[in-house]
């Protein structure tokens, strides 16, 4: 694939291929998984220069090999930075440059600015959305801690919900408007969660719906809020976040048709909307102590949970 260029500088657009970055690294990522308004991948790569590049998400990266690398951000430079599991933040467009004299892991999602629209209307307006650019000297645990459960849900395990990704996108884009954005983001505070007649809507919502693939978008939609503060009052209403709710009624609905006997495991887990039996035997046995077989084989011995 030719690289799309502006004045020699190579546009890494995720857009157009998943595998742009191949465009300025010697080697293909490890893995790499492209939605429709964000892109996360990780790497292992030799010793490199990028060259000069620009991005059309805005990139959020942690380095997690302590490979010493020297970067240029829109002509400012700084050389020999290390740290552990440091992270640079790169504003969508900016002018980025990279080498490095050994072997580097690291990984990074990048965001399209529709996401920080998204999750950010009700808390900037969106013409003021700017992000300050930030060289690999980042300390955050929040970040860190978010791109490495990333990496556990999307590599490792291969199984991750889209509403636990949503919820983790949020949360990180969230954190990102409030510490690294031009405009402080000022979070108003409710006390007494989602109204009464929002949240029954909600809960109906989901119940009615288990057996799809649920969004955090799809579900802040049905009520008429930002993804933000959607998430941040369903949590005040019940205790627990969407994704948790979603999985407990999963958990609830796969008890009943356990019990009924009538379907094999893994039609029980793709009837409550799990994406496949291994996804359903890791959260039953997270909530109930037990496996479904385990339960399938209680019920059929007359016992009663």
């Amino acid at each position: 694939m030719a690289p799309v260029t502006t004045s020699t500088v190579t546009v890494i657009d995720y857009h157009s291929s998943p595998e742009a970055s191949n465009l300025v690294l010697p080697k293909p990522a490890i893995r790499q998984i492209t939605c429709k308004d964000w892109h996360f991948e990780t790497q292992r790569q030799p010793a490199h220069d990028t060259g000069e590049h620009r991005h059309n998400m805005s990139l959020i990266t942690m380095v997690t090999s302590k490979t010493p690398i020297n970067q240029c951000i829109d002509g400012q430079t700084q050389r020999n930075l290390v740290g552990n599991n440091n992270v640079f933040i790169l504003p969508a467009g900016s002018l980025h440059r990279c080498n490095w004299r050994q072997d580097i892991e690291f990984m990074c999602i990048g965001l399209d600015a529709h996401v920080f629209i998204q999750v950010g209307q009700e808390l900037v307006n969106p013409d003021r959305i700017e992000l300050i650019p930030h060289f690999a000297t980042v300390e955050d645990s929040l970040i860190q801690g978010i791109l490495l459960t990333l990496k556990d849900e999307l590599v490792t395990s291969r199984v991750a919900s889209d509403l636990f990704i949503d919820q983790l996108k949020t949360t990180l884009v969230t954190h990102i408007l409030r510490k690294y954005g031009v405009r402080k983001v000022q979070i108003a505070t409710y006390a007494d969660g989602l109204p009464r007649h929002k949240l029954n809507h909600i809960l109906d919502y989901i119940r009615a719906n288990l057996n799809n693939s649920l969004g955090l978008e799809e579900l802040a939609q049905q009520v008429g809020m930002s993804l933000f503060y959607f998430s941040r009052l369903f949590k005040q209403s019940l205790g627990i976040t969407p994704h948790q709710y979603v999985i407990q009624q999963r958990v609830e609905q796969a008890k009943i048709l356990l019990q009924k006997g009538e379907l094999s495991l893994a039609e029980i887990a793709l009837e409550c909307g799990f994406a496949n039996q291994g996804h359903f035997n890791r959260h039953f046995k997270q909530l109930t102590g037990a496996t479904p077989k385990e339960i399938a084989r209680t019920y059929k011995n007359g016992k009663n949970i």
